[in-house]
């Protein structure tokens, strides 16, 4: 999809601005893509969080980490979902654009 400037009295036209078919697609598998490769820092930081940390400190940043392990969760699974409605789109658009509309 090209940039291009609209000017103010252009109707707004949302499907417009929407990825279509294969670019959407690609999106997609790009957010899978993130979304794996947080699982991966996930699965490192687990690790972490495993260790033994007897010193104030350790465990401060082991709680720490904990909260950094919970909204890197919430992230993946935002990406997961996002990903997931981004591929019905692309085959949404596909369908439409088969249709002719």
């Amino acid at each position: 999809m090209a940039n291009t400037l609209v000017a103010a009295d252009t109707p707004f036209d949302p499907g417009h601005w929407v990825p279509q078919g294969v670019d959407a697609r690609q999106l997609a598998t790009r957010m899978a893509r993130c979304a794996d490769e947080a699982d991966a820092a996930l699965s490192q930081l687990g690790q972490v969080q495993m260790r033994q940390w007897q010193s104030p400190a350790g465990r401060a940043y082991r709680k720490v980490v904990a909260v950094h392990v919970a909204e890197l969760r919430k992230a993946r699974d935002a990406l997961r979902e996002a990903s997931a409605t981004v591929l019905q789109q692309a085959a949404k658009a596909s369908a439409a654009a088969g249709a002719g509309y």
